[in-house]
């Protein structure tokens, strides 16, 4: 059965999986640059696009049950959530939980 819990670490993978980490797969989120440009509807909506490409599942939530969010904390932080239903992620300082995964990072020394 699939809970709240289980779609949470779904997202979680998708977000700590750099794009196109997996060979022959454009899977993966690419965090790092929607939070270095302007945060924008239109950024947000090509993260949203991305994550229902990516995982299906998230295909059956409505336009209302998912949402790119921010909270501005004291004078110079801005928070950056990714909010599926009742479930809030925050973006930017998800790391991989598991130093085994499948991808490739070109960029490795």
């Amino acid at each position: 059965m699939i809970n709240g819990e289980k779609v949470k670490a779904m997202i979680d993978h998708w977000l700590s999986t750099p794009p196109n980490g997996y060979f022959g797969q454009a899977y993966g989120a690419d965090v790092r640059n929607l939070l270095l440009r302007d945060l924008s509807s239109t950024n947000a909506d090509q993260l949203i696009k991305q994550l229902r490409r990516d995982i299906p599942l998230v295909n059956q939530l409505d336009d209302s049950q998912i949402s790119v969010n921010t909270e501005q904390v004291g004078f110079d932080e801005l928070h950056v959530y990714l909010s599926i239903g009742n479930i809030d992620i925050k973006l930017g300082e998800s790391t991989p939980q598991n130093a085994d995964q499948d991808y490739y990072n070109v960029r490795a020394q």
